[in-house]
């Protein structure tokens, strides 16, 4: 007589058991949000505290030499200051001429290099950069005088933030001249990235350090 085979009961998991289970997924589901949380906070705070430097022009004050004339005032707008401040003015093109012909054409002219008082700027704080300093063309009696036609330029700065002094960073601000309603030179602010491949052609020129040392005759 044949023995019937007694069919074993699936295991059943108790509701205690799979709650236990279950609690470790949860706390890693929570550590993982938590630390995406943070990350985004830290790089929130990380671009608040980038340092911003901003560039603004001040009319010429004399229409007969509106380079020379011309004065720029770079200002720190960040949350920390930034030290090892050296900046110049490179003339990028500029025209002179009279009567519509342009008779004298720049390229690639930098002028002298300037810095604020022990070349570092603190939150809110700004400095002045001279557009050239000097003449860069003239004409003398009974010629007539050279004016402005054209210009665009970029203040150059260079700076380090704190606390990451080990890094030298640069930023480019580009003005072009329009003249106005009276022929009166007015600077309107341009997108830099045009200008920066002369740019660094030119500094590779000098050695490629910044400041470069100009000779006398090129000035």
């Amino acid at each position: 007589m044949k023995r019937k085979s007694k069919l074993k009961k699936p295991h059943k998991k108790s509701l205690r058991n799979l709650a236990a289970s279950s609690k470790p997924n949860r706390i890693g589901l929570t550590l993982a949000i938590t630390s995406l949380v943070l990350t985004a906070i830290g790089l929130v705070a990380l671009i608040e505290l980038y340092p911003r430097l901003s560039a603004t022009a001040a009319s010429p004050t004399d229409p007969d030499d509106p380079l020379t004339s011309s004065k720029f005032t770079v200002s720190n707008d960040g949350y920390l200051k930034v030290t090892d401040i050296v900046s110049a003015c490179f003339l990028w093109r500029a025209g002179y001429g009279t009567h519509n012909t342009m008779d004298a054409k720049i390229s690639s002219y930098l002028a002298e290099n300037v810095s604020p008082p022990e070349s570092k700027l603190i939150p809110t704080e700004g400095f002045t950069v001279p557009c050239t300093g000097h003449k860069v063309v003239d004409t003398a009696p009974p010629y007539i005088p050279f004016q402005l036609m054209k210009a665009d330029l970029a203040i150059v700065v260079y700076y380090r933030f704190w606390p990451f002094t080990f890094y030298r960073s640069r930023r480019l601000f580009r003005f072009v001249a329009r003249p106005g309603r009276q022929n009166e030179i007015i600077w309107e602010k341009q997108p830099s990235g045009v200008i920066e491949p002369d740019f660094d052609k030119f500094i590779q020129s000098y050695g490629g350090h910044f400041p470069v040392l100009i000779p006398k005759s090129y000035k």
